[in-house]
């Protein structure tokens, strides 16, 4: 789901990456494989790839404990959390319920005159990015989907706990990227609707999409 987050990629400028941008990072290496769910993350490994001091790689895994992507443990470090699958169909049902929630909110404000510019372009990222042949292209127009979308929904307490939901991992752990063609294009759907100003609709596409990612999982 989305979270605040900047990437490094966007002020690249910069001498030196912040702790947010660093975790941003972190998050997409491990929705690119560069990172595994159980894996340890090394601070010194870790100052190495961003060229930073242990201070700022420390706020950077506190911000991923805090979204629930990193676990921290007294006197062995920080890991990258590893799901279960009950705990994983678990979470997809507190998101069907979530994403419900902000489709309708953001469909909403659209008909009552928002502006749908940012969804609009996501939008055709995401349709982009399912031709292809790098899952990054689909996990990045994903984000920026999912981003708009809270950003016209216009809720900080929503995204608050919807940033805290673990499906960085659950993405990465599963596989979801595999399946982008098919999403892209149902996410697709569930931003026009939104764009359209159909509440309803555009709640139950949301709901339906994440109750068949469930019932694919638990066929896994």
């Amino acid at each position: 789901m989305p979270t605040t987050f900047t990437s490094i990629g966007a002020t690249a400028s910069r001498a030196k990456p912040t702790a947010a941008e660093i975790a941003r990072s972190i998050v997409e290496g491990l929705e690119a494989g560069e990172f595994t769910p159980g894996q340890r993350m090394v601070e010194a490994d870790l100052c190495l790839r961003f060229g930073v001091g242990r201070q700022i790689i420390r706020e950077a895994l506190q911000h991923l404990n805090a979204y629930g992507v990193v676990a921290l443990e007294p006197n062995r470090g920080a890991h990258i959390i590893h799901v279960t699958r009950e705990e994983a169909v678990m979470t997809l049902e507190l998101t069907e319920l979530l994403f419900g929630l902000v489709s309708r909110s953001a469909a909403r404000r659209i008909a009552a005159g928002g502006n749908g510019s940012r969804l609009s372009d996501a939008i055709g990222e995401l349709l982009a990015s399912a031709q292809t042949d790098d899952p990054a292209d689909y996990m990045r127009a994903r984000r920026h989907l999912f981003a708009a979308l809270s950003h016209i929904a216009s809720n900080p307490e929503l995204n608050r706990i919807m940033e805290q939901v673990r499906v960085h991992v659950m993405r990465a752990q599963f596989g979801f990227a595999a399946f982008k063609s098919g999403h892209a294009h149902e996410l697709a759907e569930i931003g026009r609707t939104v764009l359209a100003g159909n509440s309803e609709a555009a709640e139950e596409l949301s709901r339906a999409y994440v109750r068949r990612i469930r019932e694919l999982l638990q066929q896994i």
